[in-house]
């Protein structure tokens, strides 16, 4: 808005200095009579006489106050005109919009970054604090069944030497022997019902922050498509890299991410992409499939028909694109092609 405040005071500082100019133009003087002419001198000589001159006043300088020439309408309309299909203002003016639009697209991005990931860090804290609390029980337990076994050698052994003494007092302390290892039983068993209890709770908290972690999954995915979709490759590609970080055997995420390289020219990354999606997913046509694209596009024609065959047989459906696909074009005419689209 400053820049056409300023061009339009420009443009009418142009128009009207000349019309200001035209009305400061002074008039020319207006021209005064002649003298009337003197008399002629008497014949004969003559006394000499002096006139005293007549004091006249100055004449007063002539001065025209400017006039400011009057605001034409059609003149503004041919300014304002002008300005909006100026080239400069619609660059200016995008710019600014882009600017704004993908501040506060980036902004709206972080804060939901932070909306998901604070409770998926609070899960994380509270699933990792029930698994210590687990294993710090279960090594409680291990620990006293290993002492209450010990102990219970320690009196059996104990026990024997006595019966072979006094098979009185053996007599007696069975009783008392007993009531022990029914205590011990029953404290083995609260707490094996315990550490059950939170092994349960561990699994359903595990449960619902795999849910979440999904839904992360899937809002970054449509992100990427989305953002692919405006032709903004290289935001989808970063929105594909989030999705990996969540599941690094997500296969569709590598296999967007690789078509999108191969797309932008960058081959080596989208082979390397292609061949992680393979890695984590042998079974994924797909992935084959833009492996062979790549090896296409840099000329290799061998392992690009390989890689091929590979996806036909995993997909067959992929005959019909790599006979319309331009990355294939090259290799078209060869016999290894077309039997591994028989094939």
């Amino acid at each position: 808005m400053m820049q056409k405040s300023y061009i339009l005071a420009v443009l009418s500082l142009l128009l009207v200095s000349p019309k200001g100019a035209i009305a400061q133009d002074p008039t020319a003087p207006q021209p005064t009579p002649p003298d009337a002419a003197a008399p002629l001198p008497p014949d004969g000589p003559a006394e000499p006489s002096f006139t005293a001159p007549v004091p006249t006043e100055p004449a007063e300088p002539s001065f025209i106050a400017p006039v400011p020439a009057e605001p034409d309408p059609s003149l503004d309309w041919q300014i304002d005109n002008r300005l909006r299909n100026s080239p400069v203002v619609q660059d200016a003016i995008n710019d600014a919009v882009d600017r704004n639009f993908s501040w506060t697209f980036g902004l709206l991005n972080i804060l939901l970054l932070l909306l998901i990931l604070f409770p998926i860090a609070g899960l994380a804290l509270l699933w990792w604090m029930r698994r210590e609390m687990v294993s710090q029980v279960v090594d409680e337990v291990e620990g006293h069944l290993s002492d209450e076994l010990k102990a219970e050698v320690s009196r059996e052994l104990k026990a024997d030497f006595a019966s072979a003494s006094a098979p009185a007092a053996a007599s007696a302390a069975e009783p008392a022997q007993l009531k022990d290892m029914v205590s011990m039983a029953l404290s083995v068993q609260n707490v094996m019902s315990n550490a059950r209890h939170t092994i349960e709770n561990s699994m359903q908290l595990q449960d619902r922050l795999d849910g979440r972690l999904q839904d992360v999954l899937e809002l970054q995915m449509m992100q990427g498509r989305q953002l692919e979709a405006n032709g903004q490759y290289t935001e989808a590609i970063a929105a594909f890299d989030r999705a990996i970080e969540v599941d690094e055997r997500h296969r569709e995420a590598y296999c967007a991410k690789g078509s999108l390289l191969i797309t932008l020219q960058r081959l080596e990354e989208a082979l390397a992409t292609y061949a992680q999606a393979v890695k984590v997913a042998p079974d994924c046509a797909e992935a084959w499939y833009g492996i062979a694209r790549c090896y296409a596009l840099v000329g290799h024609q061998e392992p690009a028909i390989d890689n091929l065959k590979k996806a036909i047989h995993l997909n067959p459906s992929l005959k019909e694109q790599a006979q319309q696909n331009e990355a294939f074009a090259n290799l078209r005419e060869q016999d290894a092609f077309q039997t591994a689209l028989v094939g």
